[in-house]
């Protein structure tokens, strides 16, 4: 039997009786319906802001059941580091990645940013200030930034 077109085939089926059938060569499928699209949310009625939560006690997470990756189990946040603050974190984590000799978690610069977080967190008390540098001299920090970087000898084992 010759192939038909799908279009010629309809047009015919409304005149053939239902117990005749016809034979095409080309699979029929439903037309596509149209996707549902949901409105968006409207703005809130106020443009007022919106307070701030009380931060949360430093609390160490439970240990990774194995059952995800640990960073998918964390909230992100992203930050901006003064020069020099990523080379400094980058070395020190290739530091401890070999001290560590395959034992334990693999140590990223995100893991280390997390400890000096949760070391601000027990320092809070102490924090007194209205600029950064006012901040960083009430928990004992030089107000500069930066300290001096070390050398490469200097934290290696005697």
């Amino acid at each position: 039997m010759a192939k038909m077109s799908l279009t010629s085939l309809l047009d015919g089926a409304s005149t053939q009786a239902p117990h005749e059938t016809a034979e095409i060569n080309e699979p029929i499928t439903s037309p596509p319906t149209p996707a549902m699209v949901t409105a968006p949310e409207p703005p809130p009625a106020s443009h007022e802001a919106t307070p701030v939560p009380a931060p949360a006690p430093v609390t160490t997470p439970p240990a990774n059941s194995g059952r995800q990756p640990n960073y998918l189990a964390l909230e992100r946040k992203e930050t901006r580091l003064r020069f020099g603050q990523l080379d400094d974190l980058t070395e020190i984590r290739r530091r401890l990645n070999k001290n560590r000799q395959g034992r334990g978690e693999r140590l990223t610069e995100n893991t280390l940013i997390r400890i000096a977080i949760d070391l601000l967190l027990t320092r809070a008390n102490d924090l007194a200030g209205s600029t950064e540098a006012e901040l960083r001299k009430s928990v004992g920090l030089s107000t500069g930034g930066r300290p001096p970087r070390r050398s490469a000898d200097a934290g290696a084992p005697q």
